[in-house]
């Protein structure tokens, strides 16, 4: 057994999980950072109160 290339392997194995945990934190911030963004857009774009109360009673099923 080569303990030298076990070792290389192993710190490259820990590298790659590094890089990765490293990527996912990056892109779960920029997915929180964009569902913020599109809440706010949500938000913002909210329809005006119905003051007319019969608006939505009648339905004209011959159209």
């Amino acid at each position: 057994m080569d303990i030298q290339k076990l070792s290389m392997d192993m710190a490259q194995i820990r590298l790659q999980d590094q890089v990765g945990t490293r990527v996912m934190s990056m892109a779960l911030g920029q997915a929180k950072e964009q569902s913020a963004e599109l809440l706010r857009l949500m938000n913002s774009a909210a329809l005006p109160a119905v003051t007319d109360p019969a608006l939505g009673k009648k339905v004209d099923l011959l159209a």
